[in-house]
């Protein structure tokens, strides 16, 4: 009898702590939640901050809730629920966020959707409609208190948009083909044969073929794959 209730008891707080290990995982990941969504998610590429990996020229791998915000076409960082820009770009090799590549690119970052001998990228970029633009950024003394963004050198300002105002986002994003280093805007075909003309002919027919649009990136992401492999 003794041995069946201790028994018994070791079988209670087994199956109390299994319950109490559920319910903190329950809490904790319904905190980061809270923590990660974004209050106007319109105005990012991505409707939450997720683990991304800024990867430094020096090699140095640095792991932050990562988003990318249209408006200001820059990178940004969220910590202690505050959104910090990634100022600090010429430092900056890569940034991965949820298996996508982006590159610096002056201030901003863009979209890489194919490396090759000719490689497209995507500018994510949108103008604020309505309400007009604040005046959205500035600085905080409250980044001096955190010694890890101190010690990162990546951003000082923060991002100030109302939370409960109204976005209304125009579009504005570009696709560029970069080739021989030089880089093409493509908002039509006349761009695109002008940044490739040495397979005009195949590319029509491909275009005709496929009715792909200029102004899709998807579309023009196999267009551009499809131009590269006629090269080898």
């Amino acid at each position: 009898m003794f041995l069946f209730i201790m028994r018994s008891k070791s079988l209670y707080y087994k199956v109390f702590r299994v319950v109490l290990i559920l319910m903190l995982l329950i809490i904790a990941l319904n905190l980061q939640a809270q923590l990660d969504t974004v209050s106007n998610p319109a105005q990012f590429v991505f409707p939450e901050f997720s683990v991304g990996v800024v990867k430094m020229k020096t090699g140095e791998k640095i792991i932050l809730n990562l988003n990318y915000n249209v408006l200001t076409e820059k990178m940004v960082f969220k910590q202690k629920n505050r959104i910090y820009d990634i100022v600090n770009t010429d430092a900056i090799d890569t940034v991965y966020i949820q298996e996508v590549k982006f590159v610096p690119m002056g201030k901003a970052f863009y979209e890489v959707l194919v490396s090759g001998p000719s490689s497209l990228f995507y500018q994510h970029a949108g103008d604020l409609k309505k309400p007009s633009r604040p005046a959205a950024y500035g600085g905080t003394t409250e980044v001096s208190s955190s010694t890890y963004i101190n010690n990162l050198r990546l951003g000082n300002d923060v991002y100030r948009m109302e939370k409960n105002k109204e976005v209304v986002i125009e579009e504005k994003s570009v696709i560029w083909i970069r080739k021989s280093n030089s880089m093409y805007a493509v908002t039509d075909k006349k761009h695109l044969f002008a940044a490739l003309p040495d397979k005009k002919e195949e590319l029509k027919q491909y275009i005709r073929k496929n009715q792909v649009k200029i102004d899709n990136p998807y579309q023009m992401t196999d267009l551009i794959k499809y131009y590269n492999g006629l090269l080898r």
